[in-house]
């Protein structure tokens, strides 16, 4: 029998090619997310022989240091298929960061237009526009100079970008002062942590703890996340992350510039209001713990990279 429900063998086989390129592109996403594409003033510039040509570069952020991964490409206007060597500088304000002789990044000659240039806090910090000076000192008339391939049609050129890879902060795994904590009923202690950088940023905080009972137990605390001077920032009443009940300890905090800016540490205030005892509280699983219903964790402290 005709099964009328069926697609052509062509339509499916497009929407699985469309999902692939799908997954493909979310991966790309994901990879090349901390780097950003530059752009270069104008369309693709020529050089007439003995002629030297700037061309500004936008999209490097102010401030925040890194590294240029710089790629070049253009042609040579001849009869036959020929690659030219240009003089490239990489300039900052006045500031020569790199200064080269080089050839298209598609040429069969070295070497190529393609290198990175490390961007110190220093030369970040400073004003003034992001270049390129180009000197064409060859014998032939250069056409299409890029960073990028853009719209060119060769098929010798690869796609590929220009691009900034700014030094973001790595993610801190926090400590929390002394060892793991114990409170009797009604008790309050404070530990300070460390780690959290006077940056803004997002927190994120867990904690786990053991009830002292014969059968398990899961017991509430209070617990308070203090800024450097002293107020609360966020309070509630908690399960350790590994109980059976919520809300769980295991929340997030957007720490402004502000509260970034305070001198000391920040602490949690906790507060044990339940029938039991409390031992091994802390905000990470340490290897003492043996528990195995306790998951491996660690809180943690990402500063923002913002441009």
């Amino acid at each position: 029998m005709l099964n009328t429900n069926s697609k052509p063998f062509g339509t499916n086989l497009l929407a699985r090619l469309g999902l692939i390129v799908t997954i493909l592109a979310i991966g790309t996403l994901s990879v090349f997310a901390d780097t950003i594409n530059l752009n270069m003033q104008g369309d693709t510039a020529s050089i007439p022989k003995g002629n030297t040509i700037d061309r500004n570069l936008y999209g490097i952020p102010a401030g925040i240091p890194g590294s240029i991964r710089l790629k070049l490409k253009w042609h040579a206007v001849n009869v036959l298929p020929t690659y030219n060597v240009l003089k490239v500088q990489l300039m900052h304000g006045s500031t020569i960061l790199k200064s080269t002789n080089c050839y298209s990044m598609h040429s069969n000659k070295s070497p190529k237009c393609d290198f990175t240039i490390p961007v110190s806090q220093t030369e970040a910090s400073k004003s003034g526009a992001w270049k390129l000076r180009v000197t064409n000192n060859s014998a032939f008339e250069t056409m299409g100079f890029d960073i990028e391939k853009g719209g060119d049609i060769n098929p010798l050129v690869p796609n590929f970008k220009t691009y900034y890879t700014p030094n973001c902060p790595d993610t801190v795994n926090l400590d929390m002062e002394g060892t793991t904590l114990t409170l009797t009923k009604g008790n309050t202690q404070t530990r300070k942590i460390y780690g959290i950088a006077k940056l803004p940023g997002m927190l994120r905080l867990k904690a786990k703890w053991h009830a002292v009972n014969i059968l398990p137990t899961y017991n509430i605390l209070r617990v308070e996340l203090r800024r450097p001077n002293g107020s609360v920032a966020k309070s509630g009443n908690y399960y350790s992350i590994h109980s059976n009940k919520s809300p769980k300890l295991n929340f997030s905090y957007n720490i402004s510039a502000s509260e970034a800016a305070q001198s000391g540490n920040w602490s949690l205030r906790v507060t044990n209001n339940s029938s039991f005892e409390v031992t091994g509280f802390n905000i990470e699983k340490e290897s003492q713990d043996l528990n195995p219903l306790v998951p491996n964790f660690f809180s943690s402290y990402k500063a923002t990279c913002s441009f």
